[in-house]
């Protein structure tokens, strides 16, 4: 039993040594980043409502950046029955993002990301429309976190 203690230990020690971190704790150790988020005033109320929700927004007064965001979204089909009638869509979410630096205005980074839901449309209206609303917010939601991923992982380089 002492033998699995000592081997146990004589393990975490090396792990601690190498520089292990699990994924979880590095996710965690980001730091806040003093970055502001804009969202174009054309975009969709349900796009401006998610990024919201989504991700925090520091005052205007301690920002160091600017991260304007342009969201489109895309609507298709994507099972089409012989008749010619649809029964399930895919709304994709196109998110271009650009980081400006405060001090001088300049352009940071820039760069896109997705998100994608599918949804089915076979039952009736008010059920479908219910549907489409919640196949947009995880397609948002998927993309927004995407977004906010790489713009944290362009200031812990």
């Amino acid at each position: 039993m002492i033998k699995k203690i000592l081997i146990l230990i004589f393990i975490s020690q090396i792990l601690l040594a190498c520089g292990f971190t699990p994924t979880y704790k590095v996710l965690n150790s980001i730091k806040n980043i003093d970055v502001r988020y804009e969202v174009d005033p054309n975009n969709s109320y349900e796009a401006r409502r998610v990024l919201n929700t989504l991700v925090q927004n520091v005052n205007k007064d301690k920002v160091k950046f600017i991260t304007k965001v342009n969201i489109k979204e895309k609507e298709s089909a994507v099972n089409v029955n012989s008749s010619g009638s649809v029964n399930e869509y895919r709304i994709e979410v196109l998110i271009n993002f650009e980081i400006f630096k405060i001090e001088d205005g300049l352009l940071f980074y820039k760069s896109q990301s997705r998100g994608f839901a599918n949804y089915d449309v076979s039952d009736s209206e008010y059920t479908n429309t219910l549907v489409k609303k919640d196949a947009l917010e995880r397609a948002l939601t998927e993309g927004i976190q995407l977004m906010d991923i790489i713009v944290k992982s362009k200031f812990n380089e």
